[in-house]
C-alpha cells in the first residue's frame, strides 16, 4: 500500500473531491471545490500540487485529470478504458461521439468477451481527438444513443445495422454465437427497420440473413419486405473468399459461424 501525503492546503480540497468521487476532474470541478471549502489557491496550482501528491493523475486532453481516490490505496486510477472519452465529454458534451460495434455490444451487457480495443463511432466529417485511445469509426447513426454510466452507448438496434453496413469494422464475429442472438431479442423490430432504412440493398441483405441466422424470423421478413424482388449478389465478408452461399438473400457468407 503506497501513502500519499495530504498537505494542509489541500486537505479540504482531498475531502471535496472524495465526496465527489469524479472520475475525471476538470480545471472548473476544482474551482467548485475551492469555492465550496474557502480555497484561495488559483486552480492550475491546486491541479500541479494534487498531481505531485498523486492524488490527480495527468490525461492526454489538457485541463482534465483523473482522480485516485483514497480507496485505491495509491497512486491509482480506475482503470476505466473510456477515461479520455469522459474527459471530453466534460469539455464538448454536445460532441457527436458514441460507444460503438463490440463495445457497445459488450456496455450493453450482451456478450461476454470485452474487446481487446475500444471502438468509438463519430458522425462523418467530425473527428475524434488522438488523446482517446479508441479505434475510431466514422458512421451516421439515426436512434439516439443511451447514456450508460454517464457515457453515450449505441442502442441494439443501431449496432445490428452498424454491423451489416459495415462488417469489417465489427469485431468478434467468430464469437456471434455469444451475441448476435441476444441483441436481436432486445431490439425492437421497429427500431431496426427504422434504423436500416435508406441504407442500400446489400445492408439490408446482410442484415436480414444476420437476423434470419440468429433466428429473429420476423425481423428477417421485416427486412426481406424491403427489398426489390430481383436482387444482385451481396458478399458478407471478403470478396476473394466467397463463402456459404444464401439463396434467399442471395448472399455469399464468410463472416458467421457454421452451424
Amino acid at each position: 500500500m503506497t501513502t500519499r501525503p495530504v498537505p494542509t492546503s489541500l486537505a479540504d480540497i482531498v475531502a471535496g473531491l472524495e465526496l465527489r468521487q469524479p472520475k475525471v476532474v476538470t480545471r472548473e470541478l476544482l474551482e467548485d471545490v475551492a469555492q465550496e471549502v474557502g480555497s484561495k489557491l488559483p486552480s492550475k496550482v491546486l491541479a500541479e500540487r494534487l498531481v505531485r501528491s498523486g492524488w490527480l493523475l495527468p490525461l492526454r486532453l489538457q485541463n482534465a485529470w483523473e482522480f485516485a481516490p483514497g480507496a485505491h490505496a495509491g497512486r491509482y486510477g480506475w482503470n476505466d478504458p473510456w477515461i479520455e472519452l469522459r474527459a471530453l465529454l466534460l469539455h464538448q458534451p454536445n460532441a457527436p461521439v458514441a460507444i460503438a460495434f463490440e463495445s457497445s455490444l459488450w456496455e450493453l451487457g450482451h456478450t461476454t468477451h470485452q474487446p481487446t480495443k475500444p471502438v468509438l463511432a463519430h458522425r462523418p466529417k467530425w473527428h475524434a481527438p488522438r488523446v482517446i485511445d479508441a479505434r475510431s469509426i466514422s458512421f451516421d447513426w439515426k436512434l439516439p444513443a443511451v447514456i450508460i454510466r454517464g457515457l453515450p452507448v449505441w442502442q441494439e438496434a443501431t449496432s445490428l445495422v452498424a454491423a451489416a453496413n459495415r462488417p469489417a469494422a465489427q469485431g468478434d464475429w467468430g464469437n456471434a454465437d455469444d451475441w448476435l442472438s441476444e441483441t436481436f431479442r432486445s431490439a425492437t423490430p421497429e427500431d431496426v427497420v427504422k434504423e436500416a432504412t435508406g441504407r442500400g440493398f446489400s445492408t439490408l441483405a446482410r442484415l436480414g440473413y444476420m437476423a434470419e441466422w440468429a433466428g429473429s424470423n420476423d425481423v428477417a421478413d421485416l427486412i426481406d419486405n424491403l427489398l426489390p424482388q430481383r436482387r444482385d449478389v451481396t458478399y458478407f465478408g471478403p470478396r476473394q473468399s466467397k463463402g456459404r452461399w444464401i439463396n434467399r438473400w442471395r448472399l455469399y457468407d464468410a463472416m458467421l459461424p457454421q452451424r
